[in-house]
Parts: C-alpha cells; sequence; structure tokens
C-alpha cells in the first residue's frame, strides 16, 4: 500500500506540544483524543481544543478520536452527548474515530459490540462528522465482526512491523514508543493510506457543511458495473472524473440521502481507494453482497434440489416403466379375449 501521510495521535498524556517543530519534522496529520472516560464518568481531554489548535496552526490535518467502554446503546449516547458538544464547531480533515479496545469490553458478544460501534458511526454521521473507527489486530478479529464494519474507515494498531489483520484498511498505527520534536516522551505513530478530505468536502462533513450530498453507510451491498461508459469521480462533481470504471463490482460504501445535482451519488472502493460515481440504470446497479457462506448456502441448497429432481425423474420413469408393463399386459388379455370369442 501506498503512504498518503505520515502523522501521530495525541491525547493529554503527550502534555504541552510545540506543533511547528512536529510539523518541521515533517508530520502532516495529528489525530486528536477528544476524551474518555474515568471513575467520575466521561469527560473531555483537557488538551483537545488546544491541540486541534495548534495543529492546525502549524498546518497540519486534523482528525479526533475517542476512547468507548459503552456496553448499550444508552451509554453510546451518553458518550456522544459529550463529544459532540466538544466537537461543535471545529473542521477536521480526518476522520472522527470510535476507539474500540476496552478490555471491559470483551465480555460481549461479536455481534452485540460490533453493533454498539455502529450505533457510535452512525449517530456521528448524522449529526454531520465522517466517523470511522479504531482497534488493534487482535481484538478486531477476536471481538469484532469486520465484514459487518467495512463501509466504515478503519483504522488498525499493531507494532509488530507488520499488519496482521487480513482485512481492508485505511490507517495503521505502527508504533506507540515513537519520537518526534516538539514532543516530550513517547508518542503514537501512523500512517494514513487515504486523502480523506476530498470526501469528507464533497459530504460536507467535519465543518465543510454545505458542500456536497449527505451520505449514509450502505452495508451488505455492491456496486455492479455492466455498462463500459460508467464514470466515477474523485468528488461528487460531475467535472472531476477519474475515467471509466471496468466491467465488475465494487464494494459500496454509502450512498446519497437525495439526489445531488441530479443524480443519486455512491462511494465505491476501488484498488484501495474510494471513489464516487452516480447511479444510473443503464449502467449501473447496487446488488446484494454474496457472502462465501451465502454461496456456499446456495450450492448446498441447489444440490439438494438437484437430488430431489432427480429422485422425481426416477420415480417417474419407474412409474412410466409400471405404466408400459400394465399396457402390455391389458393388450395379452385383449387378445386372450379376441381368440376366445373366435
Amino acid at each position: 500500500m501506498t503512504v498518503y501521510e505520515t502523522g501521530i495521535d495525541v491525547s493529554r498524556y503527550q502534555g504541552q506540544i510545540n506543533w511547528s517543530q512536529v510539523a518541521a519534522a515533517g508530520k502532516q496529520f495529528a489525530i486528536v483524543r477528544v476524551g474518555s472516560s474515568n471513575s467520575g464518568g466521561v469527560y473531555v481531554d483537557p488538551y483537545f481544543l488546544q491541540n486541534v489548535e495548534g495543529a492546525h496552526s502549524a498546518g497540519l490535518k486534523v482528525g479526533a478520536y475517542y476512547f468507548t467502554y459503552a456496553k448499550t446503546q444508552e451509554q453510546v449516547i451518553s458518550e456522544l452527548q459529550t463529544y459532540l458538544a466538544a466537537l461543535e464547531g471545529l473542521q477536521l480533515e480526518y476522520p472522527v474515530f470510535v476507539d474500540v479496545e476496552s478490555s471491559t469490553l470483551t465480555g460481549l458478544d461479536k455481534d452485540t459490540l460490533t453493533g454498539l460501534v455502529r450505533f457510535a458511526m452512525d449517530i456521528l454521521y448524522q449529526r454531520g462528522w465522517y466517523a470511522g473507527y479504531y482497534s488493534y489486530t487482535n481484538f478486531v478479529n477476536t471481538y469484532l465482526d469486520p465484514s459487518k464494519l467495512n463501509a466504515y474507515p478503519f483504522w488498525v494498531a499493531d507494532y509488530r512491523g507488520y499488519v496482521g489483520y487480513s482485512g481492508s484498511y485505511d490507517m495503521w498505527q505502527y508504533s506507540s514508543t515513537g519520537s518526534v520534536n516538539g514532543i516530550t516522551g513517547a508518542v503514537d505513530l501512523n500512517y494514513s493510506y487515504k486523502n480523506f478530505l476530498p470526501l469528507i468536502q464533497a459530504g460536507g462533513f467535519n465543518g465543510f457543511g454545505g458542500q456536497g450530498p449527505v451520505m449514509q453507510p450502505l452495508t451488505g451491498k455492491t456496486l455492479e458495473v455492466f455498462n463500459a461508459r460508467c464514470e466515477y469521480f474523485y468528488t461528487a462533481n460531475l467535472n472531476d472524473i477519474v475515467g471509466y470504471l471496468p466491467l465488475g463490482e465494487y464494494p459500496a460504501l454509502s450512498i446519497s440521502e437525495n439526489p445531488y445535482q441530479g443524480y443519486t451519488w455512491v462511494t465505491f472502493r476501488y484498488q484501495g481507494q474510494e471513489y464516487w460515481t452516480v447511479l444510473l440504470e443503464d449502467r449501473n446497479r447496487l446488488v446484494d453482497t454474496v457472502t462465501d457462506s451465502e454461496c456456499s448456502q446456495q450450492l448446498e441448497q441447489a444440490l439438494a434440489d438437484l437430488e430431489q429432481a432427480n429422485a422425481k425423474i426416477t420415480k417417474a420413469a419407474e412409474l412410466a416403466r409400471q405404466a408400459a408393463d400394465l399396457a402390455g399386459q391389458a393388450s395379452d388379455l385383449a387378445d386372450q379375449a379376441v381368440d376366445t370369442l373366435l
């Protein structure tokens, strides 16, 4: 994968940061912690606003994250009430990530925890924030169902020099012991493989409101392209064309709530990047994604149906043979009756 930008993520534990030195060290973005929870409840990180302002002043792009402990939808809402208030009025170039890694959540089953993460990200989207989630390789492999989260940006942590997670991801936190000028002590280091800003601006997210369509995440959908004249775009702008999409199927990520510029827009993933296209009935369509397990189930059902059909054919053949035998016997009886009469 090609690295788009390098950056850091910070919280109150980094203390006062000299952001000019961070920028001079070559860092291009910072993901800043909004807050977390402790025995006193949900709180906003005391360095959040000054880190956002400092990073922006130094020319860095900025995103945000919050550490979740929510085990119910009510707790998700309670956390977000605090964090959404802290985000109010800001303009961010990177997503707002739900950091799901606490050991206190491991008692929940996969479906429940995955559903809570989706619930949180959907609320963020509804409130105008381009949302994603963060976790580390073992946690996402063990406690989450990433197949139900593939419509959202994923920021993975893995400090082994490679990413052990086999699915797709958009950012990699590759170290928790980094050293960067302007920061005292260790800091997390990250690679971003995507330019989020065009999508954020086009969708009107993260304080860039009023530009582009309002998008809703899609799950379980595939973009099927069946006409070679299907154009795709960098943003929700008909002039911002990339080219023509090859025939095939692509993971669909989000869809516009309402027509924009007269079209329904869809974002999708192609060669590791997100792009835009419009739904046109003579060129493309959204279809249900068929998983490997569903294919297996369909094959098993088809084989069962075939077996039943073969059984019916065999039975019909046997009945036909019996009917032929009876017809032959009836013919013999008729001949005998004729001989008797003569």
